[in-house]
């Protein structure tokens, strides 16, 4: 079973069922909340971070609190990647790569992009598209559309 790729149709009734589960057991998938909370908390314990963020506090999508310990969200999304790290090392198709600078910074513009928007659209990809298509939104297949199309274009 970890021989071959998945069927990408099965792959991805799987994926819907992962989120539409946490959707109603948890609370969405995303990142960009745990991803914000982390922050907050760890400036929150430098003192580094003011009582309060105007703006940014005002969207609940974007509101993130001073944490104890990791949401389940967290958790998930902690596991995802450990369990992708898990497989690919199973199947022996785990390999380091060097990336040239360009690639590199790149990726760092990308990522930082990415972050930015997941902060500004109050939503990241994974609950833009995953929650908002399994809780049937307009939003999240007009945003899974989008996505779609630029990537094409960027391809």
């Amino acid at each position: 079973v970890f021989v071959t790729r998945w069927n990408p149709l099965v792959t991805g009734a799987l994926v819907g069922l992962v989120g539409t589960i946490a959707y109603f057991r948890i609370s969405p998938l995303g990142v960009t909340s745990q991803l914000g909370s982390l922050t907050r908390t760890v400036l929150n314990n430098a003192g580094l971070l003011a009582e309060r963020l105007p703006g940014l506090d005002a969207f609940s999508g974007c509101a993130t609190r001073v944490v104890d310990t990791i949401t389940n969200n967290g958790f998930l999304i902690g596991g995802l990647v450990a369990g992708s790290l898990a497989i690919a090392l199973f199947t022996n198709r785990f390999q380091l790569s060097r990336l040239s600078l360009r690639d590199a910074l790149t990726a760092l513009l990308g990522g930082v992009l990415m972050g930015w928007g997941a902060m500004v659209s109050l939503g990241c990809t994974v609950g833009t598209l995953l929650s908002g298509i399994s809780a049937f939104a307009l939003s999240g297949w007009l945003f899974g559309a989008a996505v779609f199309a630029g990537v094409w274009l960027g391809l």
